[in-house]
């Protein structure tokens, strides 16, 4: 049950905060589809089929990520074995409030964390230029790989529920729930890039996001600490 709910979570920090996403990504989607020539009869079937081979290699880096932010907090379960609240998931639950403010504009101190990542991306990004212009499906699926390790406070809340997963492969499989959630936004750029740009720049639907990702923060925290005061009294 707990394992469906991380499923769950990490789907929803994927979707509803995949407007982050159109903003970020929207450029390096034209750039996926720019050597595919205009006007053929079949472009529509071929932008598709990229968008979807370059959203297979963003959602593999994830499960990467995933993988080893899982095993790392298999390793501090292992140690500590904490008998009360789950102070892994307790965090998690921070970082999806952190998002929603993210998303928001509240309070943008995810972007500390992104400063953070850049540093990583530094050793990352001189890779992508060899794949430019992606001309052939193999260049989307890697290029999809490489960006998907881009500095994101998006990325590295979901992360923090890969980090309470348990094991490692638990870890990797909440972060392809996590692309999976992403996939209709980011898909959608290369079809309907003007109306997402529009949705993703609508304050209205960024606040209902931004709220329920609070929400869903604020109840993940509050959970650890009904389920240990039940455990107790039952005692």
């Amino acid at each position: 049950m707990q394992f469906s709910y991380d499923l769950v979570a990490a789907f929803a920090i994927g979707f509803m905060g995949s407007l982050h996403c159109v903003g970020m990504c929207g450029g390096i989607s034209g750039a996926l589809t720019s050597a595919i020539a205009p006007g053929q009869a079949r472009r529509t079937r071929r932008l598709l089929g990229y968008q979807l081979l370059y959203s297979l290699g963003r959602i593999s880096s994830y499960a990467c990520a995933g993988f080893l932010v899982g095993f790392a907090g298999s390793s501090i379960y292992a140690t500590f074995e904490p008998s009360g609240p789950s102070y892994l998931r307790i965090f998690a639950g921070l970082m999806m409030i952190l998002l929603g403010c993210y998303l928001s504009g509240w309070w943008k101190i995810l972007n500390q964390l992104e400063r953070l990542g850049a540093q990583g991306w530094k050793h990352i990004a001189p890779y992508t230029k060899n794949l430019l212009p992606v001309d052939r499906p193999i260049k989307a699926v890697a290029l999809g790989f490489l960006w998907g390790w881009l500095p994101c406070g998006l990325v590295y809340s979901a992360l923090a529920w890969s980090l309470g997963s348990g094991d490692a492969i638990s870890g990797a499989l909440l972060m392809v729930y996590f692309g999976l959630g992403t996939l209709p936004a980011l898909i959608g750029i290369g079809t309907f890039s003007h109306l997402l740009q529009d949705i993703s720049q609508s304050r209205g639907v960024r606040i209902i996001a931004a709220l329920s990702l609070i929400g869903f923060g604020i109840w993940t925290i509050a959970s650890q600490f009904m389920g240990h005061a039940g455990h107790t009294g039952h005692h």
